[in-house]
């Protein structure tokens, strides 16, 4: 679990700091809140503690669930069903264990007086800390099948860009893939083959071809080790990216992965302005709606930015001001925020940048394979002509050997 450097000032103005360990920006705005300190400046910090890795935890629960439960609440709730009965009704239908123990929990929370909202928070591994805040508004204003459905909405659109985007990698990832599988086959099986020909030329092999040949000899007589430490190679990867600094330096620097990079970048601020928009038109504060919203990028490098925007604002900065020094919008959307902030509708045209994003991304989804093609192109040429000038170099001197 991440640590979180924070800054606020108390109900006599008196300046507070301090760091609190917690899953997402939300539970740390919540932490401060309940302390009656006012969040000023929310960072990620540099100080990380030994935990067990998320990716030796299994789980048959998959977000879906949770865009399916808000989608059918919104129904059901439209529908004049009383709120209990409607969610022991889905924790009957759940597909996974997860879900029914979670919503089996909720009904128990519900039925003992506690509010919607306190029952969700109280489950963070599944239910984010933007969809708990949105649900207490809805609680509040007194339409929570309108919150529900504009959940289902937002998540059904995260769900969609992230489809797209995999869908959109699927075939340069089974080309690459392809190729690595080629090239090992080759090393193991074919390139012996050659090397027991080549010996028994009795010349001294060019140079590619003994770095290949040196290449697949340690590959067939190590081949253990070299599995060990492959296995060894992800496992250390993964669990680094669950390391703050690490992680923050990774996100910063694969946005700048050529034509995937700028794609995941306006993804992920479509999905910031949504989200946004959505907190502003439910009447949340737009600090702590800020606060919400930046976790939504999924992102540490984003996110930390989005925060300094967000400082900047609380500090007294206009809206589009703070968002020209995060270095993450265009001239384009800069001039929208503007305007939608002097006209005092700044969520419609948080609505309307975010639309614009999607379209963008829409574009750029349609058109990445013909991007990505040129560069598949060049590095399959350049392996394969590799392999074919070690393997057929000493066949030229076999040839004049022959003559």
């Amino acid at each position: 679990m991440p640590q979180y450097n924070y800054q606020g000032r108390d109900q006599s103005g008196k300046k507070i700091k301090g760091t609190y360990e917690a899953d997402n920006v939300e539970a740390v705005v919540s932490y401060l809140e309940a302390r009656a300190i006012i969040p000023v400046d929310i960072t990620i910090s540099h100080i990380h503690k030994l935990r067990i890795p998320y990716f030796f935890t299994f789980s048959n629960f998959r977000p879906q669930e949770v865009l399916n439960f808000a989608r059918q609440m919104a129904i059901l709730i439209s529908a004049g069903v009383p709120i209990i009965k409607a969610v022991q009704q889905l924790a009957q239908t759940a597909r996974s264990k997860l879900m029914r123990q979670t919503l089996a929990a909720v009904t128990e929370g519900l039925e003992a007086g506690k509010s919607m909202a306190d029952t969700l928070r109280e489950h963070p591994r599944v239910f984010s800390g933007i969809f708990v805040s949105l649900v207490a508004v809805g609680e509040q204003i007194g339409h929570l099948d309108d919150i529900f459905a504009r959940l289902a909405d937002f998540l059904e659109q995260q769900a969609a860009n992230r489809r797209r985007f995999i869908a959109a990698v699927r075939y340069p990832m089974i080309v690459v893939v392809s190729i690595l599988v080629a090239l090992l086959i080759m090393n193991i099986f074919v390139v012996p083959k050659f090397a027991t020909m080549f010996s028994r030329f009795g010349e001294q092999l060019p140079l590619p071809t003994r770095i290949l040949v040196a290449v697949s000899n340690f590959m067939v007589n190590h081949w253990g080790l070299l599995l060990i430490c492959t296995i060894g190679a992800i496992v250390a990867v993964r669990y680094a990216l669950t390391i703050a600094p690490i992680r923050l330096v990774w996100d910063k620097y694969k946005l700048k992965f050529p034509v995937i990079g700028d794609l995941q970048k306006r993804i992920m601020l479509a999905q910031f302005t949504q989200t946004l928009s959505m907190i502003l038109f439910a009447g949340v504060p737009i600090l702590k709606g800020f606060t919400l919203a930046a976790n939504a990028a999924e992102n540490f490098y984003v996110t930390d930015q989005l925060l300094k925007m967000r400082t900047a604002i609380s500090h007294g900065e206009k809206f589009s001001y703070a968002a020209s020094l995060s270095n993450l919008f265009d001239p384009t959307v800069l001039q929208m925020l503007e305007v939608g902030e002097e006209t005092g509708k700044l969520d419609t045209m948080l609505t309307k940048v975010s639309a614009a994003y999607t379209d963008e991304i829409d574009y750029r989804l349609k058109n990445l394979s013909d991007l990505l093609e040129p560069m598949l192109l060049a590095v399959v040429g350049v392996l394969i002509g590799l392999m074919a000038l070690a393997i057929y170099l000493p066949m030229w001197d076999i040839v004049k050997f022959a003559r």
